[in-house]
């Protein structure tokens, strides 16, 4: 027996978790909001201290004297700390949503044509890389940038305030925009380009490798005994991905929280025009060896708890966003209520369409639908969005899919899941773990420290219910002709109007008069 503790960074909410070898179970989890400001319209950033300060309450909360083999970190992967040379944080860290980056995007648009950006990449630019963020304040703010030292990806910064050592893993490093997936080392290329030297940057080890232990500083800040081992984890949900079973190529995960995920594993790294069109990402993933295939949605549950909200000042007694309500009532039109169907791009199209520009539509609205009716036709139109990606990225990697499994807040919600295998008309998987994230890099930290001799073994190690979920026979032809007749048509039919509308909407923002 063993305890391993994950702690994963996310958007929402930073936890910690104490997971127990010996009966394959978190035995404890404690959590706090992740801190967040808003210093201007439009402008989320996180204070390095506050993000500090919530991970030593999680942490304090679950370690209860417990010996600890290993501490592993999993995390959002695109947010990052400019450090001065006395590693003082330089500026708050700019949230991976923040949007405020648009102009260092267009540079790189201007300096890089797309296949080039994703053939050292794996990936195309947008608002979210790290690198566009160190930018900003590079190109806004001047006296801090000159007093740069480092730049730390946010678990980066946890880990050295644990072990006052710096290092980063391969998939937060591909985060940043500057990793070259060839070599599997920062690209002096990008480098170049941005002004950044490589001692700026963290040394990249593979996710699992044990970089330092715990100081006596943390220690008495945090309860994790002096001395553990902490290793390296990886993005939130490639570390999900491993703990619901995800190493070896054949499966599918869908990861959806606040965005969602769609991984595949694949023995190589993949490039193409194509796939950087439809912003297709590929870069490792957290085991040595192997890469990830990644589409997805920026706003899956994002938008879900929009509608709701939304909805919410519409339902009965409802003192909270009314999820239950919703559903219920959504469950009443399924497979006989056509519409309204949903374009689901609130914050922009992700794969494979690859369209910034790109906004949420809802069609097919009549007078007899009701909120119940709307809340269903987005849930169906997440459904119809994981289907385009799993029929795209089999392609891309000449793959048969195998199984799908649902991790993430998204697969409590049972009417999507449902609604997933109705649309797709396959069986759907869907592990009883809860924080996945969490548990994937403690895991990680067991595979580093010997606790478990490979990858199979450490998944192995779980113990946890698999719920099945079979498509309902007489809804699948249902839903393959509202897919195949209604949702495929929708982007090209609307883009036209989209990038007017979008156009319009730029030219009469905050502070402009129409």
């Amino acid at each position: 027996m063993a305890y391993l503790v994950g702690i994963d960074l996310g958007t929402t909410n930073i936890k910690a978790v104490v997971y127990d070898t010996g009966v394959g179970k978190v035995v404890d989890i404690a959590s706090r909001a992740t801190p967040v400001r808003h210093s201007q319209s439009g402008w989320s950033e996180h204070d390095p201290e506050e993000m500090w300060n919530a991970v030593t309450f999680c942490l304090r909360a679950v370690i209860k004297g417990r010996h600890i083999e290993g501490v592993g970190i999993s995390s959002m992967a695109e947010v990052g700390v400019a450090m001065d040379k006395d590693m003082y944080p330089l500026y708050p860290m700019i949230a991976w949503f923040d949007r405020r980056t648009e102009a260092q995007v267009a540079w790189w648009e201007e300096q890089l044509s797309l296949d080039e950006m994703h053939a050292i990449s794996g990936q195309r630019v947008s608002t979210s890389f790290g690198v566009t963020k160190w930018m900003w304040i590079r190109d806004n703010l001047p006296d801090a940038a000159a007093r740069l030292d480092r730049w730390l990806s946010l678990p980066d910064y946890i880990l050295w305030r644990l072990t006052g050592e710096v290092a980063t893993d391969y998939t937060i490093a591909s985060r940043t925009l500057l990793f070259d997936q060839g070599s599997r080392n920062w690209s002096d290329r990008m480098l170049n380009l941005v002004g950044l030297e490589r001692g700026q940057l963290p040394p990249v080890f593979p996710g699992g490798t044990v970089v330092g232990k715990v100081t006596e500083e943390a220690h008495k800040v945090t309860g994790l005994p002096e001395g553990t081992s902490c290793a390296l984890g990886g993005h939130d949900h490639l570390c999900g991905a491993f703990a619901a079973g995800l190493h070896q190529p054949g499966m599918v995960i869908d990861s959806s929280g606040t965005a969602q995920a769609v991984l595949m594993l694949l023995p190589e790294f993949l490039t193409s025009l194509k796939m950087a069109e439809q912003t297709y990402a590929c870069y490792a993933y957290v085991l040595p060896g192997f890469y990830t295939l990644k589409g997805g949605l920026k706003a899956a549950g994002a938008g879900i708890a929009w509608i709701a909200k939304q909805l919410a000042g519409l339902m009965p007694d409802s003192n909270r966003l009314p999820y239950e309500q919703l559903e219920t009532r959504a469950r009443m039109g399924v497979g006989k209520r056509a519409g309204p169907v949903w374009l689901p791009h609130l914050n922009g199209a992700g794969s494979p369409e690859g369209d910034r520009s790109s906004l949420g539509a809802m069609v097919g609205i009549k007078l007899d639908h009701d909120q119940g009716d709307i809340f269903r036709g987005f849930l169906e139109s997440l459904a119809f969005c994981l289907r385009k990606n799993m029929e795209e990225m089999s392609a891309i990697s000449k793959q048969s899919i195998s199984q799908l499994i649902l991790v993430g807040g998204g697969a409590r919600l049972d009417l999507l899941s449902q609604l997933k295998s109705d649309v797709l008309g396959i069986p759907i998987q869907i592990p009883e773990l809860p924080e996945a994230s969490a548990t994937g890099a403690a895991l990680l930290a067991g595979l580093g420290t010997g606790v478990f001799s490979g990858p199979a073994e450490a998944v192995g190690s779980l113990r946890f219910e698999k719920r099945s979920l079979e498509p309902a026979p007489d809804r699948v032809e249902w839903y393959d002709r509202l897919y195949r007749d209604v949702y495929e048509p929708m982007f090209e039919t609307l883009r036209q109007t989209h990038h007017a509308l979008k156009a319009i909407q730029m030219d009469t923002g905050p502070g402009k008069e129409r």
